[in-house]
C-alpha cells in the first residue's frame, strides 16, 4: 500500500503543475520538500525496508505515514 500510494503522489507531483500552466508558489514550494520527504518514506517502506532501530521503525510506520503523505499532500494541492 505505502509503494502504491507513494507512487500515486509522485506522478500527480509530476503531472499537476504541468496541467495547471503555473508556477508554484512561493508557499508551495515550502510545502515541497516536507512533501518529497515522506513520498520518498512510502517508497521505502514499500519496497520492504523494515529498521533495526526503533527510531526508524517509528518514522516508516504506516499508521502515521500514510496519513502525513496524504495530509502534506492535500495541503500542498490547496496551496498550489
Amino acid at each position: 500500500m505505502s509503494l502504491l500510494l507513494a507512487s500515486a503522489l509522485s506522478l500527480a507531483l509530476l503531472f499537476l503543475p504541468a496541467m495547471r500552466g503555473g508556477e508554484i508558489s512561493a508557499a508551495g514550494h515550502g510545502l515541497l520538500s516536507p512533501l518529497m520527504l515522506l513520498i520518498c518514506a512510502g517508497f521505502v517502506h514499500g519496497v520492504g525496508l523494515r529498521p533495526r532501530h526503533a527510531l526508524g521503525r517509528a518514522a516508516l510506520h504506516p499508521a502515521w505515514l500514510w496519513p502525513a503523505m496524504l495530509g502534506m499532500a492535500a495541503l500542498w494541492a490547496a496551496r498550489f
